[in-house]
């Protein structure tokens, strides 16, 4: 009984570090981006949102490109570091490769960071792999919601729907001679769709490492309760 306990225990605090890194990563994520886009809503007023996200870490163009880098760097970390506790954890076959998945992620938000666009080439290729590893990451989350002891419940569904549409639909905008996408033609006052579909998929794992949080803290809640009945049982 008490080995059980023990397991019971060790899984709880793997959820908290879970829930904890992937809230952390998304909230600093947002508040970083949040900060950009006013600073640069100052200059050039709503023509921001036609901007590629990743404009607002160019250190020549961007007066708080730093802001945006660093909070790059410090989501990626975060979302490793909680894909590393989701592996530990071993919820599902699904989940753990899930982990993997969102591991990889993580690592190119990080190198998103580290290597802004004022790094051309190795941002292209980060850019690439992160691209291709949200469709992955989106694609086995709403594999793992009609699994067994699915993980990827409520609210993160929703996202991972909206989120593959979005890194779908990025897929084929992107020239793959480049790794790039070509620039908007539409005219001034226009929406650029491609700049869109960026702030889409921007915001779509931003709510998907919310909604994650929120699901693993849901079934955090369940594991305690459960280890509370462990703990009546054996006081008795």
């Amino acid at each position: 009984m008490d080995d059980k306990i023990q397991y019971q225990t060790a899984r709880h605090d793997l959820y908290r570090f879970i829930v904890l890194g992937t809230f952390l990563g998304a909230f600093i994520a947002a508040a970083g981006i949040s900060f950009c886009v006013w600073a640069k809503y100052q200059e050039i007023g709503q023509q921001v949102f036609n901007l590629r996200t990743d404009f607002l870490g160019d250190y020549v163009n961007a007066e708080y490109a730093f802001v945006y880098n660093i909070a790059l760097l410090i989501t990626g970390l975060c979302i490793m570091l909680a894909m590393l506790g989701l592996y530990q954890l071993r919820h599902s076959t699904i989940s753990h490769y899930l982990s993997f998945i969102g591991g990889w992620v993580g690592m190119m938000v990080l190198l998103a960071g580290a290597f802004p666009i004022n790094y051309l080439d190795m941002h292209r290729t980060v850019s690439t792999l992160m691209l291709l590893g949200t469709v992955l990451m989106y694609l086995v989350s709403v594999i793992d919601r009609f699994s067994h002891n699915a993980i990827c419940k409520g609210p993160i569904f929703g996202f991972s729907i909206l989120g593959l549409y979005a890194s779908i639909s990025l897929c084929v905008q992107l020239d793959w001679n480049t790794l790039d996408f070509p620039p908007c033609s539409h005219a001034d006052g226009d929406i650029c769709w491609m700049a869109v579909t960026l702030w889409l998929q921007t915001n779509c794992i931003m709510l998907w490492c919310l909604s994650l949080a929120w699901a693993v803290r849901a079934a955090s809640m369940k594991n305690n309760l459960a280890l509370s009945k462990r703990y009546l049982v054996g006081a008795h």
